[in-house]
């Protein structure tokens, strides 16, 4: 009689583990290649003197009276917006685009701040040359549009609205500490989790299923590429090296999102930006998270409101 052999339960767990790596890298090859075919066909890039090019979604219509450019979050790209482009008038002419290393956006791995400001510099030359700005940022980016404005000073700005910005002072006083090395060992740990496809089945959960599915598809696929990632620790790092923002001559919208927080603590943070304005206003969410604040609609349509000019007074 002949011999029934069955596979070791080690040996089944092994070839389990072997299936699931292979079937996750090849959906994470596959979302990284429809993800950039997709972002190709979709979005253009502004060309720059030094030959690269950075990655912009706009909109402008012959009778825009305003432009606006979005600042995005660390490891976000610029359809996080897409809501609150949304619910912005025709009249608003809309700049969304990825810094470097992000996207289809060329890398500069060792990007200045003043680097920074002068591609924003370049997108209001290129596509909203002759109309007042709004600059609007989310966590990071809330920080880049404040500090872009101070460089700027009011030169064609019509105010700014960071969006639970980062304090940089915050930042910079868990250098060294666990937070710190929590947060770039998160971002590092990302970047794996894309290079394997684990991203792919595991789309960040905290938007997921909020934005329309072609929207949350392209962030999805953002997320698959291991260089999103690398990218945003480079950036996480620097930031810690950024001056904060000291004065701002135009008004100034702070809007915290205290859901997941230590909520007085984070409110308290963030009221201390509200000096950085003489005309500044504070605006809490409670209901919404870092994320989801960007994310759920209704919350879009009120951020909307105070990004045009004159709406809020």
């Amino acid at each position: 009689m002949p011999t029934v052999r069955t596979l070791s339960l080690e040996r089944k767990v092994a070839i389990g583990v072997a299936a699931l790596a292979v079937s996750s890298w090849a959906i994470g090859a596959r979302t990284r290649f429809v993800g950039r075919r997709r972002r190709t066909a979709e979005f253009s890039t502004m060309p720059r003197v030094d030959g690269g090019v950075v990655e912009v979604d706009y909109r402008r219509s012959p009778d825009a009276e305003f432009g606006v450019i979005f600042c995005n979050g660390l490891g976000f790209p610029h359809e996080q917006w897409a809501w609150v482009r949304e619910h912005l008038p025709e009249s608003a002419a809309c700049v969304g685009y990825n810094r470097p290393g992000h996207g289809l956006s060329s890398p500069l791995p060792e990007a200045t701040l003043e680097e920074q400001f002068q591609i924003v510099d370049e997108l209001r030359k290129y596509y909203l040359d002759g109309l007042p700005v709004v600059l609007v940022g989310h966590s990071l980016g809330g920080y880049l549009a404040a500090a872009y404005a101070e460089s700027r000073g009011d030169a064609g700005l019509s105010h700014v609205v960071m969006i639970d910005p980062t304090v940089i002072a915050d930042l910079q006083a868990i250098v060294g500490k666990l937070p710190h090395a929590w947060a770039r060992q998160h971002l590092l740990l990302e970047s794996v989790w894309a290079a394997t496809g684990l991203n792919a089945l595991r789309p960040i959960g905290a938007f997921h299923g909020l934005y329309p599915g072609e929207v949350s598809s392209s962030i999805t696929e953002y997320h698959a590429l291991p260089r999103t990632w690398i990218t945003a620790y480079r950036e996480y790092l620097t930031a810690s090296t950024y001056p904060p923002v000291e004065r701002l001559t135009v008004p100034l919208h702070v809007v915290t999102a205290l859901k997941g927080t230590k909520a007085a603590k984070h409110r308290a943070s963030q009221e201390q930006l509200l000096e950085l304005s003489d005309r500044s206003w504070h605006h809490l969410y409670e209901e919404a998270n870092h994320i989801g604040i960007l994310a759920e609609q209704t919350h879009a349509k009120e951020l909307a409101e105070l990004i045009v000019p004159g709406s809020w007074i």
